[in-house]
């Protein structure tokens, strides 16, 4: 694997295509969990405010607005990610989500607030809190990877520079 040349990512990902591909499929999947769970949401919005309002974190009249947020932001990172539109910033914003869904499920935890979550169409309650924080963690960083790799493709972007230098005073 060449390191140092021109076009080279660290340790020489963009010239390694099974790690390119590996991360296409991670983007794609990301993209799918997050377009499938907000969809499921959608369809079940009162069970998503009333999950924030059993967090306890926020005043009860913050809990619908804030799910309408939360699951317009999931269907824009899925389409961003699918898409591979907006691709740095939607991975930054999948990971800054995911990472307040994970701060979520600890305190909640750490409280001893019994949960349910209707993230995968199923709602359930949660039980095992280690596990569920485990696999939110596991969501951040496949989030946390998906930013590493938006940030190594550095395509050039034109600027346009604009000439005033014959403008009349």
């Amino acid at each position: 694997m060449k390191r140092g040349g021109p076009g080279c990512t660290l340790g020489g990902v963009k010239n390694n295509r099974h790690i390119l591909l590996l991360l296409s499929v991670l983007r794609f999947g990301l993209g799918a969990f997050f377009l499938f769970t907000a969809l499921a949401k959608v369809r079940h919005l009162d069970e998503t405010a009333d999950f924030l309002t059993r967090s306890a974190i926020l005043p009860d009249f913050f809990s619908l607005p804030l799910a309408c947020i939360g699951v317009a932001m999931e269907l824009v990172v899925a389409v961003c990610l699918l898409l591979r539109f907006s691709y740095r910033g939607a991975s930054v914003w999948g990971a800054v989500m995911s990472g307040v869904f994970l701060l979520l499920y600890m305190q909640a935890w750490a409280r001893g607030l019994e949960l349910s979550c209707n993230c995968l169409g199923d709602t359930h309650e949660i039980v095992n809190y280690p596990l569920d924080t485990g696999l939110r963690l596991l969501l951040l960083s496949a989030m946390v990877l998906l930013v590493w790799d938006a940030r190594s493709h550095n395509a050039p972007r034109k600027v346009q520079h604009f000439d005033f230098s014959h403008a009349d005073d």
